[in-house]
């Protein structure tokens, strides 16, 4: 997708976009644009928390002792490690990465977060492919659906895809356009796995979480 044509009036650099995600969301910072001390800050932070949503519940779970207590808690610093490592790689493209906690007592599930900007004279065309909805395996193709929302037309894309290995990939994204006078914003939200247990899940999240993706205009 666009994102930095300044030709004919047109100029990206007057928008500004942030993910103000609901409860249960994390937005993962990158050391590309975050300052080290507020980086190292929400390490602690998401690390708690992705610990309390692997804790087991009483009653419902055995009682860990203390080595797989202990398990625990390196798991929730491996998965946030991992995380701010797939948001500093993303960075340099212009995109984010949040990650879902909680899922299915799961670790949390990343999910990149991308914005282009184009002329409305010469609308990017890329967005359905961003979306996953072109290509695919001939005998299962993506599965894309239309969604009506309330702030531009939206496209849900589901599609399975076997990698050389012979390993069976689920994608799951949701994108959105919106149509402005002076610029055409387009929103990608993406998120694979292997589990396939996960997807509908998921799939109600990305719909929850893509109207919390806020595109503003900074500058006139």
């Amino acid at each position: 997708m666009q994102s930095n044509d300044t030709s004919a009036g047109f100029d990206a650099s007057a928008w500004t976009w942030r993910v103000d995600p609901p409860a249960g969301w994390l937005v993962v910072p990158s050391t590309e644009t975050e300052p080290p001390d507020a980086v190292t800050a929400w390490e602690q932070e998401a690390a708690a928390a992705v610990r309390e949503s692997l804790e087991p519940v009483p009653g419902e779970t055995a009682e860990l002792d203390d080595t797989a207590l202990a398990e625990l808690d390196q798991l929730a610093v491996d998965s946030v490690a991992n995380l701010r490592a797939f948001a500093d790689g993303m960075a340099p493209a212009g995109n984010r990465v949040v990650a879902a906690v909680g899922v299915l007592g799961n670790g949390p599930v990343p999910v990149l977060v991308a914005v282009g900007l184009s002329d409305p004279a010469d609308p990017d065309g890329g967005l359905m492919a961003a979306l996953g909805a072109t290509g695919g395996n001939p005998a299962t193709p993506p599965n894309v659906e239309h969604l009506d929302l309330p702030d531009g037309d939206g496209v849900r894309v589901v599609r399975l895809d076997v990698d050389e290995a012979g390993t069976g990939w689920m994608s799951v994204a949701v994108g959105r356009r919106t149509e402005h006078p002076d610029a055409v914003v387009d929103t990608v939200l993406v998120w694979r796995t292997v589990d396939l247990f996960l997807v509908a899940a998921m799939v109600e999240l990305l719909d929850q979480l893509l109207p919390t993706v806020q595109i503003t205009r900074s500058a006139r």
